[in-house]
């Protein structure tokens, strides 16, 4: 599926995309509140400043992806792999992060309020104060 098929059928109401491949995908800006992007393959895309806000992203791979900026405030992460994923200055308040693989992730300046980090995986994650998240798990 390319770019613009999605936004064309996001735009007349389609939110399921489950499994869709969109991996070094450009989607700055984009607002997709709501959408199914549940295993979809996101390895590398730009979505920074992107609207993700209630999204499913279950057992998403975001590996790489760029999400600066980006409100994913009440998304579905649980297992999703967001290894080296740029979540810099992102809204993560009342997401699910439950067995993520959140290895190496940015979170400086990141809005975790709320947020669920439960088992997830977070060696070397920069932390919202900048510190580097040193144990293997992460239990709240």
């Amino acid at each position: 599926m390319t770019v613009e098929e999605l936004l064309e059928r996001y735009a007349i109401g389609e939110r399921n995309f489950q499994g869709v491949n969109l991996a070094n995908a450009s989607l700055p800006k984009v607002e997709l509140i709501g959408i199914n992007l549940s295993q979809a393959n996101l390895a590398q895309a730009n979505l920074s400043y992107a609207n993700l806000s209630g999204a499913n992203l279950r057992e998403a791979n975001l590996a790489r992806v760029n999400l600066t900026g980006a409100n994913l405030s009440h998304a579905m992460l649980l297992k999703a792999n967001l290894t080296e994923a740029q979540l810099s200055a992102a809204n993560l308040c009342h997401a699910v992060l439950v067995e993520a693989n959140a290895s190496n992730i940015f979170l400086f300046e990141a809005n975790l309020t709320d947020t669920n980090l439960t088992d997830a995986f977070l060696k070397g994650a920069v932390m919202p104060d900048g510190s580097d998240y040193k144990s293997d798990y992460r239990s709240i």
